[in-house]
């Protein structure tokens, strides 16, 4: 049974702080291209995350299988998955025994677009034009799917990091759509937020469950941490080290 407007749209404002305060989970995320409906998608990475110390540990494709599909000779190593941390604002893959860095923002700085939990961020600014969508299962979780949009800038003034944006007009990113699916406890179970950029649509969708599973994620010290240079790049990605 759908529920009032008021109720409705105080629920999904709720549902990124309660779902960052549930604990530990397991998280995929990917891309939807085009429109929707958004129950497929590609994935690009699977992994834990631990929302306290804002950390995700993930299994990473690198390259998007659209991408990879235009290019002729695709190397073996672009079509395997790397392991990827994502300490706050910083961005970590595993290269041997160290961790290249792909930026060099401040661990407490904002979270980039390409980060797993940018949506969960971008659902901070959830607009009131709130629309019950009907029902699914997420994972087998019954969950209640709602559409919306977010305002990007009124997400960064309520975390204490700010968010990063997409590109695109500013004006856009004042109403990005947006579509949730919410748990009976109101967790956040998919989130899917249009990408900005480009002139066809892109959507970055997340899922999260197993919430209060056993995580142990314990990030790189600075001596195991170097800045990545593009020129390493061909051949980081073809497991050179």
């Amino acid at each position: 049974m759908a529920g009032s407007l008021e109720a409705d749209t105080a629920r999904v404002r709720a549902a990124a702080a309660r779902t960052s305060a549930a604990g530990p989970a397991r998280l995929s995320y990917g891309l939807h291209l085009g429109a929707p409906p958004l129950e497929e998608w590609e994935q690009l990475g699977e992994g834990v995350v631990d929302f306290a110390a804002g950390v995700a540990q993930v299994s990473q494709l690198l390259f998007p299988r659209h991408i990879r599909d235009d290019l002729q000779d695709v190397p073996e190593a672009l079509t395997r998955s790397h392991e990827m941390l994502y300490v706050g604002a910083t961005e970590l893959l595993r290269s041997g025994d160290s961790w290249l860095a792909f930026t060099d923002s401040d661990r407490d700085g904002p979270r980039g677009p390409q980060d797993p939990l940018w949506p969960l961020d971008a659902l901070f600014g959830a607009d009131d034009d709130i629309i019950e969508a009907g029902t699914d299962s997420i994972r087998d979780a019954a969950t209640t799917h709602y559409r919306l949009t977010v305002d990007i800038a009124a997400a960064d003034e309520l975390l204490s990091t700010g968010i990063e944006v997409p590109e695109g007009p500013f004006r856009r990113l004042r109403e990005l759509p947006a579509e949730v699916w919410l748990d009976d406890a109101g967790l956040a179970r998919r989130i899917a937020i249009q990408n900005a950029a480009g002139s066809r649509q892109s959507w970055k969708v997340t899922e999260f469950w197993d919430f209060g599973v056993a995580v142990a994620i314990t990030p790189p010290d600075a001596g195991q941490i170097t800045t990545a240079d593009p020129a390493d790049f061909p051949r980081i990605f073809m497991g050179d080290g």
